[in-house]
Parts: structure tokens; C-alpha cells; sequence
């Protein structure tokens, strides 16, 4: 019993040393996430966890906008795919659903001028964004963190997303381009019957 309980102990100890071992190289070999790249984490787990935004933002000076983002299945060419549908209160409608439907109506010639990126990082279209900053938090560059303002460049945009002190969560987002500007205060909500109804009677292509 002895020998056997000396036995288990020196095993025990090779364990820990090894589990220490490993540890000890981790630590060496992995160096901890920047501050930033953590930022950038916690941001995109916010915007994963909602398919509603909405938000209110203006473009290059002119007149503010409310618009509401979903991420929804849309119904495109006989199939459901994922997709995010982004409707402003002047009437303009932006439909984008993977891998190859990109469609617009109403608003007005500015807006259906600009970027649909732009848009939809603007409108707070929760998944583009959590998609854009997983990217730059997966490449551990070229993003930052500043008085609570979280910066990246990425696909000819730069945008600052300013987060909520200790939550991490999006309030406000910045987008500028060579040729655009613009601000947008966006809010998270609960998806309802009433909103993906409101909304397919806009989309002729939306399905439920």
C-alpha cells in the first residue's frame, strides 16, 4: 500500500509539472490578447447576440436618418438564405442577402448612390460589423483603443465604434471613406412579429 501510494504521488507531481510545463510555455509562446483586440471581442459578441439595430445617423452633414437593420432569412430566387435588410425612414430600403442578391428602392439619389457597405455599417447592421471586427481581432493589427474608442480600417472604410464603459457595448459608430462621412447612435432590440411584418411588406423578396 505504501509503494503503491509513492507510486500515485510521483505521478501526481510528474502531472502538475507538465500542466505547469505547459503553462509556463503558453504564457512564453502566447502573449496575451492587446487590450484592443479584447475590445474588439467583446464588441462583436455584443452584436452577435442581436438581429435588430436601430439607429440614427446623417451622412456627410446632411439630414439625420432613423433606420432599423435586421438580420433575418430572406427568400431570394426560390431559396432562404441569411441576409440583413436595412430600412430608413425616407423610404429607402436596402436588401442584401448572401451569396449574390444586392437590391434597393426609394430614398433618395445620395443614398442610393453611397456605398451599400457604408450603409449597413451606418444602419448597424449587427453580423456586418461583428463580421468585420472578428476579422481585424483574428489578425491582431490594425486596430486600436483610445478613451474608449475602438478603431479599424478594413475593405476602404474606417470606422470607430465608441463602447459603453465596462459592458464594451457599441453606442456610437464613425464611417469614413474617401468620399463619405458619417455618424450614426445605434441601440440594440428585440426581434418581434410586428418588425419582420412591417418589413416584408417593403421587400417583395422577403420571406419569413
Amino acid at each position: 500500500m505504501k509503494a503503491s501510494g509513492v507510486t500515485l504521488g510521483v505521478a501526481g507531481a510528474v502531472v502538475a509539472a507538465v500542466l505547469g510545463a505547459g503553462w509556463l510555455v503558453q504564457r512564453t509562446a502566447l502573449p496575451a490578447p492587446a487590450p484592443a483586440t479584447l475590445a474588439a471581442v467583446r464588441a462583436a459578441t455584443w452584436l452577435q447576440r442581436y438581429r435588430l439595430v436601430n439607429s440614427t445617423f446623417s451622412i456627410d452633414g446632411g439630414p439625420v436618418v432613423h433606420g432599423q437593420c435586421l438580420q433575418d432569412w430572406f427568400q431570394t430566387g426560390g431559396h432562404r438564405n441569411r441576409g440583413a435588410a436595412l430600412q430608413l425612414d425616407d423610404g429607402f430600403v436596402l436588401l442584401a442577402v448572401q451569396p449574390h442578391t444586392l437590391v434597393s428602392k426609394g430614398g433618395s439619389a445620395a443614398e442610393r448612390s453611397l456605398s451599400p457597405l457604408v450603409l449597413m455599417e451606418l444602419g448597424g447592421c449587427p453580423r456586418v460589423l461583428a463580421r468585420r471586427l472578428d476579422t481585424v481581432a483574428q489578425q491582431h493589427r490594425g486596430v486600436t483603443l483610445a478613451n474608449g474608442a475602438l478603431t479599424f480600417a478594413l475593405k476602404g472604410t474606417r470606422v470607430t465604434l465608441t463602447l459603453e464603459p465596462g459592458t464594451g457595448k457599441p453606442l456610437t459608430l464613425r464611417v469614413v471613406t474617401r468620399d463619405t462621412e458619417g455618424t450614426s447612435h445605434i441601440r440594440f432590440a428585440t426581434v418581434t412579429t410586428r418588425v419582420r411584418q412591417l418589413l416584408s411588406r417593403e421587400l417583395p423578396v422577403y420571406g419569413s
